[in-house]
């Protein structure tokens, strides 16, 4: 009976070892994966500068979520389907990173993008402010982004040959929604 608990102990410790080395996160190397996500952010906004869906769809995990900043939440097929239809199309796109923070093989990159939406996207032709959040995931030996946060600070609109800043938040935003 013993020698069947030791056996069946050592059996156990081993599958638990085996299972937890086929389960560790792929290692990265902190500061080649900040770079690398900086090079990722910088693929994100040409793509969306070029309505290149080919790119965006590479970059793009397939359970892909973003909370957009018409506060909706979207998945990637939506997001696809909204890119080609012209619904996520800007005449810029300045994109300032404030901080990355890499938590195994987890990329969390936060910061502020300036945009000047055009064609069907709303807003189409004034400037917004906007704090993002993009959360990248390493996997297969690439990073794709698995979920996206971007919130509109402040809209700033071109009316007669003058600019109207408007802060997005509270009553302002109700304003906002109720001139559209």
């Amino acid at each position: 009976m013993k020698l069947t608990n030791i056996l069946f102990i050592g059996v156990l410790a081993i599958c638990l070892s085996l299972s937890l080395i086929s389960c560790k996160n792929e290692p990265v190397n902190e500061s080649l994966t900040e770079a690398q996500l900086r090079i990722m952010e910088q693929l994100q906004v040409q793509g969306i500068l070029d309505q290149d869906s080919t790119i965006i769809r590479r970059i793009l995990a397939s359970e892909l979520i973003v909370n957009a900043p018409s506060n909706t939440v979207v998945d990637l097929n939506m997001a696809m389907d909204a890119l080609k239809q012209g619904y996520i199309n800007y005449a810029s796109y300045e994109q300032n990173i404030d901080e990355i923070k890499i938590v195994e093989n987890i990329g969390i990159v936060m910061g502020l993008e300036i945009v000047i939406p055009t064609g069907l996207t709303g807003n189409a032709g004034n400037t917004e402010k906007r704090r993002f959040t993009d959360i990248w995931m390493y996997k297969n030996g690439q990073w794709q982004m698995i979920a996206r946060q971007a919130t509109n600070i402040s809209i700033e609109r071109l009316r007669e040959n003058k600019v109207t800043k408007v802060n997005t938040q509270s009553e302002s935003y109700s304003m906002i929604l109720s001139e559209m």
